[in-house]
C-alpha cells in the first residue's frame, strides 16, 4: 500500500478536482482490495457493506482539497 500522501495545495479548482479524482480512484481501489481480504471466521458469511461510490469519495476529497486551499480566487481577480 502506498502511504505517500501528496500535497493538497493546488493552483485552481480544476486542478483540485483532478487531484480529487486521482486520489478517489486510489482509495476506491484500496477499499475494494480490503473487502476481498475479509476473513469469514468459522465459515460465517456475513454480508459486506455496500461499496462507497467513487463519486462520494471524490466529493469528500474535493471538499478537503478546497478547505486546504482556503478556496480559490476566481481567475483574473486580484487582491
Amino acid at each position: 500500500m502506498n502511504t505517500e500522501l501528496p500535497s493538497l495545495i493546488t493552483t485552481d479548482a480544476k486542478s483540485g478536482l483532478e487531484l480529487a479524482g486521482r486520489l478517489s480512484e486510489q482509495l476506491h481501489g484500496q477499499f475494494a482490495q480490503a473487502n476481498d481480504q475479509v476473513a469469514h471466521p468459522g465459515g460465517t458469511n456475513y454480508l459486506l457493506s455496500a461499496p462507497v461510490p467513487i463519486e462520494v469519495i471524490s466529493s469528500v476529497l474535493f471538499y478537503a482539497i478546497a478547505a486546504a486551499n482556503h478556496g480559490w480566487q476566481p481567475q483574473g481577480v486580484a487582491h
